[in-house]
């Protein structure tokens, strides 16, 4: 009897010590504190100078949302990558947030080995990697600034930040020609998570002011220049593109950002603004959406581009882009050749 008494009670006992940890993530994983530690203000980007053809090729891939770098749709998603880098040889990849799945209950994930997994692969391949977060970067076991000074640590990962600025990165990157003139450049900015309400926040003044200072820089020294954007959550003039811009037809039909596109974080038309004022930035791309395939419309002699969801695990569309700048072009609409790549 009392033998049955101590199996059952350790049976309790296992199921209870199940209970308590499902849905709790291994702490192993928590990078919370890591921006104290390391600091990314400042840190030195690449400038890449540009071949004879004068086109910059960039693979745009978006929320992965990789629980622990060991899922068996982690590896897929993370092999779909790689697949692709090593197929379009891009000069960049950029990461348009949502690398890690956030605010996730599930036992198995680790915000820590889930970032190694990422960046070991590009360091595998040697490949330059541009990264601005998402709103889930942060949510969970580290904050954004957290991820990104953990990113830090790898060599072929490009980031970095300004002092005194909302958000966890904002830098540019220049393309430069064979002559040494920037001609065009790449500006990345943090376009936030959520405010104290739980909504989307919004780029605040200080963000904009600071790309636009930066843009503005730059044509001084070369009134020609054009500007690509990237970050993560939309502006409203990708709904306004939506309604009244023109569908980018390619070598391939692409598919317009549609009609009725979500257009929410209002607070965003700041930056709507911004870019309309300076009149040469050729291109905004975004991730977030998870579309069932990648959406691009011409508006405001912009393109108003959004990259499908790359993670196994929140679409089952994955897939990402292959964007050809072609910097020599004179005109914004013969600029920008996107190819859409589906997993």
């Amino acid at each position: 009897m009392m033998k049955k008494i101590i199996s059952v009670f350790a049976v309790v006992l296992m199921l209870a010590l199940l209970l308590t940890s499902c849905g709790k993530p291994s702490p192993d994983g928590d990078i919370t504190g890591y921006a104290s530690k390391v600091s990314i203000i400042g840190r030195e980007v690449p400038v890449f100078t540009l071949s004879d053809s004068a086109d910059f090729n960039i693979l745009q891939v978006s929320d992965t949302h990789i629980i622990s770098g060991s899922t068996k749709k982690d590896k897929k998603a993370l092999e779909n990558i790689r697949t692709q880098i090593e197929k379009n040889k891009p000069q960049l990849v950029v990461v348009s947030g949502d690398m890690v799945e956030g605010n996730n209950k599930n036992s198995k994930f680790n915000k820590k080995t889930a970032l190694e997994t990422i960046g070991n692969m590009f360091e595998e391949l040697k490949q330059y990697w541009a990264y601005v977060p998402g709103n889930n970067d942060g949510e969970l076991m580290g904050t954004t600034a957290d991820v990104a000074a953990f990113l830090s640590q790898y060599e072929h990962c490009i980031l970095s930040n300004e002092k005194n600025l909302t958000g966890a990165v904002q830098y540019s990157v220049d393309l430069k020609n064979s002559d040494g003139k920037t001609v065009h450049s790449l500006i990345f900015l943090d376009s936030l998570a959520r405010d104290k309400n739980h909504k989307y926040d919004y780029m605040k003044n200080d963000q904009i002011e600071w790309a636009k200072a930066t843009a503005e820089g730059k044509i001084q020294e070369n009134p020609d220049i054009f500007f690509s954007f990237f970050f993560h959550m939309n502006t409203p003039n990708f709904a306004a593109s939506g309604k009244n811009g023109v569908v980018y037809k390619g070598s391939a039909d692409y598919n317009p950002v549609p009609a009725d596109f979500y257009e929410g974080i209002d607070g965003n038309k700041t930056f709507d603004e911004m870019t309309e004022a300076l009149g040469n930035v050729g291109l905004v791309s975004i991730g977030h959406i998870h579309p069932k395939t990648n959406y691009c419309s011409f508006y405001n002699n912009t393109y108003y581009h959004v990259t499908r969801a790359a993670g196994q695990a929140v679409t089952k569309n994955a897939g990402c882009t292959l964007i050809t700048i072609h910097t020599d072009a004179k005109e914004t609409k013969d600029m920008y050749d996107f190819t859409e790549i589906a997993f």
